[in-house]
């Protein structure tokens, strides 16, 4: 094995140096030679006189250790080696680079390292190495040691001291290069965190203050990546490591912070910022007034937003700084008071002047430093609230008002932060009836809803505790807000009204049933749906569940009755919103069957013969909110409550028992699942399909096979269509859901032969077109769950593609099955969702379709299948179709000349996304599609076809010039008669588009 390794040594030296390193690393992993044996072998020729070779084999230590696992050589071999690299950095300054490299790797791989050789490694660097000699990479050998040595073999280091402090200020002294830089902060980091300092704090910081701030801009396609962030970052944590630091880095900052370089005043103050709460009170106490006044001026200067909002954030730093441990009252003599007072008193001819913009900022200025603390909020709010309060009040123009609101909200932001605090609270109480008549005046006299906003915001914390405590205040501010809620006010100022009615009712329980009774009585007289959502938002607990719920309920069984289908609509929205809003309230949820489920059922049962044969779209938006409701109510309650709910549609709609949901009479006509039933009976199938889409399957056991089966044969013959669909949603769902192995599967294979016979050329054509679609849910159920069946049943629906009949029908029904859709099939409501189940069946189907495509004898024919592929395309991602795009853009293109209007807004929405992100593709097809889009763009009847088209065009422009430029002149000008689009949209999107045209060249340069 010695004659192997002296082979592969050799190698080293006269041929492949990575592969010999590789071999012999091999030898050694395997036990066929030990690593002192190998070093043995070296040994003439790292004793070699010639320089090159003995520097060769150093590194050849280094190379064969970096192949090695973790931790491999025993101590005693780590010893050995380390005190020869240790030698050879005595040797010729050629040698040095090849042993910090090796070293370098070794106490990367090797550790723990023999007692005493870390500070044996760092005093032989610090005597023998002068860093600012080697190269950088050379140099960051021997930072990566010391980072090495710090990882593994911390208490040596700590135990060095102040001989590894100056040994390491020395070795980074004049540092450059940024990837070192990294290294050395993240050492100095540690030094200054851990060791102490003494006599070495000033040079310590004179070491890193040379690089602040720093300013380094990466060079074009860095391959190292090393960012001006990451290594302001890293410096900064070095400034804000030691306490010590202060008494030099603050007259720094302060230097830095008065430049007439924007970037320098922001690195600075974000610096401060961060360094703040480590000087403490007892590092900052000398340079507060200084930083204070250059803080202040950079607010009031108000030269860009961002460095106002960093120079209030590090104000309210350095004060947070002088925050006491405790919070306690401070008295007048304190630092920080006087400091506070001082700021006020050089500020507050500012906040009495006649500048409104600078007094803004001012009050901005002081509200930042009662975010600082308790102690501070009570000093500044005393000092400013009552001005603030006065100017207000006076201002007449609303965007100034709305400056000024802004800022005192924010104050009431800040004490909401203290209002645990009694002196906080004592504070804004003094202020109180001021304030009330101010907001107050303002939510009810001022028409703006801005301002309105703020108001409300503020009244939500000043009505209720802690900082007051009178009924009456928040009975007056809830009864504005039942006003408000009634008013169709901007969504903002909507939203808002409805947060805070909520917020009073939970902080003053005792108001909400009044707060509903109120609602209750003018719903008839107001907007149904504003009453409604103002309703909801007043339930907080069991009983308001139970008082609106029972009215909901109450209006839908009247509304049902007397065909108020507008009414009955906001209702049942409404309660779908009140049982997901409580959903996490289980004592609610217990009562959702029985208060909920079971009265909508039985209002849907009791009222199905109240609609006539002329309100059948009435009743299909009646059916489909109800359904709604039902898939929240069983994807909201507990497990053995859907079992409940479960157990009665069987009896229900199988039986004809309407016992089961306590409803007195003859319901023996009613068959839900008969598909010769009155239309009015089979509509209900959308409750139990509502309720199966939401629900867990595992607690729907009891003739789930037989409602399977029902289901399946009323969606194959009942001639509703609205019922059809349900049915087939309905097998759908249970078929996505049923765990594998059940009855249910083994059903599927004699209902597709069923179904297949009825899609065949002989049948009816109503006949097709329901088995069609049976064919097409049962197929998206299967996909959805990546079922065994799914290439049968895709493949088997590709073909009828050709058919002369179904082929249209079949081309959407394709895209269906790629869909998203939040009403079925997703993990919320516990659908059998497997990841990429549309890739699979792009990659399954899109070779059969492009081959039925070339195949098909009509322009008809190939029209299905362009249809086809537009409607599946705009619905995948476009990482699946990249592969396919060469082969679809002309498909695509051809779509877009064909007289389809359903396929024509898919086209233009996959050709979008490729002209942007793959404009390579379509590059080849730019002549065509210019002259297509702006066919599209000027002509086409459909207004989302214009607007996709126009966008498509601006895409275009950000193709290379050699493919566009041609069409530059024809494109403005064309364009210029979509300026007069009927449509405002269109007309917006036209000037975007066309100004992109217009400035083609000059955006290419």
């Amino acid at each position: 094995m010695a004659a192997s390794m002296e082979k592969h040594i050799e190698y080293y030296f006269t041929g492949d140096s990575k592969d010999a390193s590789k071999q012999l690393a091999q030898e050694i992993n395997k036990g066929n030679s030990n690593f002192l044996k190998f070093i043995e072998l070296l040994g003439n020729y790292l004793s070699n006189p010639d320089n090159v070779t003995r520097g060769r084999a150093t590194q050849l230590i280094g190379d064969v250790l970096d192949l090695l696992p973790f931790a491999f050589l025993t101590s005693d071999q780590v010893a050995f080696v380390t005190k020869f690299l240790l030698a050879k950095l005595s040797d010729h300054h050629t040698i040095q680079p090849h042993a910090l490299q090796t070293l370098s790797t070794l106490t990367n791989r090797c550790f723990p390292l023999p007692e005493g050789l870390p500070e044996e490694i760092c005093k032989t660097i610090f005597r023998e190495i002068q860093n600012q000699s080697l190269s950088h990479a050379d140099r960051r050998a021997t930072y990566t040691i010391f980072q090495n040595l710090i990882g593994s073999a911390k208490k040596a280091i700590e135990e060095m001291g102040g001989d590894f402090i100056i040994g390491f200020i020395q070795q980074m002294d004049s540092e450059k290069d940024p990837r070192n830089l990294i290294i050395c902060f993240n050492i100095a980091h540690f030094i200054s965190s851990n060791l102490y300092l003494g006599p070495f704090t000033e040079e310590m910081f004179e070491i890193l203050g040379c690089y602040f701030p720093i300013d380094f801009t990466p060079p074009l396609n860095d391959p190292h990546g090393i960012t001006k962030k990451e290594l302001v970052e890293a410096l900064r944590k070095c400034l804000a490591a030691n306490s010590e630091f202060a008494q030099y880095c603050l007259p720094l900052f302060l230097e830095k912070m008065t430049s007439d370089l924007q970037e320098a005043r922001k690195d600075a103050m974000l610096s401060l910022i961060e360094c703040a709460p480590v000087y403490g009170s007892k590092g900052l106490t000398e340079y507060i007034g200084s930083l204070t006044s250059t803080l202040k001026r950079e607010v009031l200067m108000n030269v860009s937003a961002d460095l106002v909002s960093i120079g209030k954030e590090a104000v309210k730093a350095v004060y947070q700084a002088f925050t006491p441990a405790q919070e306690e009252i401070i008295s007048k003599d304190n630092i920080m008071a006087q400091s506070i007072v001082e700021l006020y008193q050089d500020v507050v001819k500012y906040l009495q002047g006649s500048d409104v913009k600078k007094s803004a900022l001012a009050f901005g200025l002081m509200q930042s430093v009662a975010a600082s603390s308790a102690s501070a909020f009570c000093i500044v709010t005393s000092l400013i609230l009552p001005g603030l309060i006065v100017i207000c009040t006076n201002l007449n123009q609303a965007s100034e008002q709305l400056m000024f609101l802004r800022e005192l909200q924010e104050l009431l932001h800040t004490f909401k932060q203290f209002q645990i605090n009694h002196n906080v609270v004592q504070v804004v109480e003094g202020n109180l009836p001021s304030l009330l008549a101010l907001f107050e005046d303002k939510l009810n006299n001022v028409d703006n809803a801005e301002i309105q906003l703020e108001a409300m915001k503020a009244l939500s914390i000043l009505t209720l505790p802690p900082v007051c405590s009178t009924p009456e205040t928040a009975q007056r501010f809830a009864n504005t807000l039942v006003v408000k809620s009634l008013q169709d006010a901007k969504p903002g100022l909507r939203q808002q009204t409805l947060a805070s009615l909520h917020n009073v009712v939970k902080e003053s329980p005792s108001l909400g049933t009044t707060i509903i009774q109120s609602l209750v009585q003018k719903s008839g007289s107001c907007n149904n749906k504003l009453v409604l959502d103002a309703m909801i938002h007043a339930v907080i607990d069991e009983d308001s569940f139970k008082t609106v719920n029972g009215f909901l309920i109450s209006k839908i069984a009247l509304d049902v009755a007397t065909n108020n289908v507008s009414d009955m609509l906001d209702c049942t929205q409404t309660m779908g919103e009140l049982v997901s809003q409580q959903a996490s309230d289980r004592t609610c949820m217990d009562l959702v069957v029985s208060e909920t489920a079971l009265p909508l059922l039985r209002t849907a049962v009791s009222g199905y013969a109240t609609w006539a044969d002329e309100t059948k779209d009435k009743c299909a938006a009646v059916m489909s909110s109800l359904r709604k409701v039902f898939t929240v109510i069983s994807c909201s309650i507990q497990k053995r409550d859907v079992t409940a709910l479960w157990d009665k549609f069987p009896k229900l709609m199988l039986d004809s028992d309407a016992s089961c949901i306590d409803i007195v009479g003859d319901f023996q006509t009613l068959k839900p699942f008969k598909p010769d039933s009155p239309w009015q009976q089979t509509r209900l199938v959308a409750l139990l399909e509502g309720f199966v889409i939401g629900g867990d399957i595992q607690a729907m056991i009891e003739q789930r096979e037989a409602i399977f089966e029902a289901a399946y044969v009323l969606g194959e013959h009942c001639e509703d269509d609205f019922t059809q669909l349900s049915a087939c949603r309905l097998v759908a769902a249970i078929f996505n859901k049923v765990p594998i192995g059940g009855q249910i599967h083994w059903l599927l294979e004699p209902l597709t032969e069923k179904l297949k016979v009825a899609m065949g050329p002989n049948q009816p054509s109503s006949a097709q077109l329901r088995a069609l679609r049976m064919w097409t849910w049962l197929t998206k159920a299967t996909e959805c769950r990546g079922h065994s069946a799914t290439g049968i049943l895709s493949s088997y629906l590709v073909s009828f593609l050709a058919d002369p009949f179904l082929g249209a029908e079949v081309a959407v029904s394709l895209g269906l099955i790629v869909q998203d859709m939040d009403d079925i099939f997703t993990l919320k409501l516990k659908g059998n969702i497997t990841p990429l189940y549309k890739q699979r069946f792009f990659t399954l189907n899109f070779k059969n379709i492009l081959d039925g495509f070339s195949k098909a004898a009509t322009r008809e024919i190939k029209q299905n299948y362009l249809t086809a592929i537009s409607c599946i395309t705009s619905n995948l991602p476009l990482q699946v179709m990249k592969p396919h795009l060469v082969k679809l853009v002309p498909l695509l293109l051809m779509s877009l000349q064909q007289d389809s209007k359903s396929s024509l807004s898919h086209t233009l929405t996959t050709l979008s996304s490729a002209i942007v992100n793959v404009p390579d593709v379509i590059v080849p097809s730019v002549d065509d599609l210019v002259t297509l889009l702006m066919d599209l763009a000027k002509s086409h009847v459909n207004m989302k076809v214009r607007l996709i088209a126009l966008k498509c065009l601006e895409n275009l422009t950000a193709l290379p010039l050699h493919a566009v430029a041609p069409h530059q002149n024809n494109v403005v000008r064309d364009l210029a008669g979509t300026l007069d689009d009927k449509k405002r949209l269109v007309r917006k999107q036209a000037v975007d588009t066309r100004c992109a045209w217009i400035l083609l060249e000059k955006t290419k340069i």
